[in-house]
């Protein structure tokens, strides 16, 4: 794992807009290459605000905000290097052409030496629709192939919009898989399963804390899933159930 950090933000103030209302403020964390920040939070606390702010795609909100991708600040880079640099993934893709999934893998794949569409198709389980028009896929078949777009695209840095929103238990457990198998890529991806975030993310962001002025909170993963922490996150009781081998998992109340 590089010890250098992938993904640096300090100071951001998580809103949508100059004159909409901020979701969370200072927001600082950093990830390195080989590490999952798996956001939690209810409807509306701003996660899906974040990704595209660190995306790029929304101004960056906050008197001294800064955010770096590949140690170059966000603001110094063009569209060409921006591409290069971060994947966003979003939670439901709006297709306006009536392309094979193979073909879209195919025009998203940036570099000759990376992996290639044939091989990202297989990795999340989706090569047996590479003749399948994207417009006529179900909405975990589509989610698949947006992760195997995404990872074609050869980014070291995965914003991942509600990667399992749509998917059976199995292909949870693969999507999951697939990420904690990126020793190269900084991964943060949102999701509402807290034991999904359990066992694959290394570290969690919680967006609308309660008992927090700024909102928010960043903690490796073993630390940040506490029945108290959940409870300020979503307004309700969590149960710890612990497994035999020393696993947990939570049930809301």
């Amino acid at each position: 794992m590089s010890a250098a950090p992938c993904l640096e933000v300090e100071g951001l103030d998580v809103a949508a807009a100059a004159q909409q209302p901020v979701l969370a403020r200072q927001l600082s964390f950093r990830l390195r290459r080989g590490e999952r920040l798996g956001v939690i939070g209810r409807n509306g606390v701003g996660k899906s605000t974040l990704l595209r702010q660190l995306a790029g795609l929304l101004p960056l909100a906050g008197v001294s905000a800064t955010v770096r991708l590949g140690g170059q600040s966000l603001s110094e880079l063009g569209p060409e290097r921006l591409a290069g640099l971060r994947t966003l993934m979003p939670a439901q893709p709006r297709d306006r052409f009536n392309l094979p999934v193979l073909a879209l893998l195919e025009l998203s794949q940036q570099r000759s030496d990376g992996l290639t569409a044939h091989e990202s198709l297989r990795r999340v389980d989706a090569w047996a629709l590479r003749d399948r028009s994207v417009l006529h896929l179900s909405a975990g078949e589509r989610q698949r192939v947006g992760l195997a777009q995404a990872l074609v695209q050869g980014a070291a840095i995965l914003l991942l919009d509600e990667p399992v929103a749509f998917q059976d238990p199995g292909h949870q457990s693969l999507v999951g898989t697939v990420l904690a198998n990126l020793p190269d890529h900084a991964v943060v991806f949102c999701a509402h399963d807290v034991n999904w975030v359990a066992r694959f993310a290394t570290h969690v962001l919680g967006l609308g804390l309660r008992d927090e002025v700024r909102g928010w909170m960043f903690e490796r993963c073993e630390h940040a899933l506490r029945a108290d922490l959940l409870r300020s996150l979503y307004g309700c009781e969590w149960m710890a159930l612990d497994h035999a081998d020393g696993r947990r998992a939570w049930m809301a109340l």
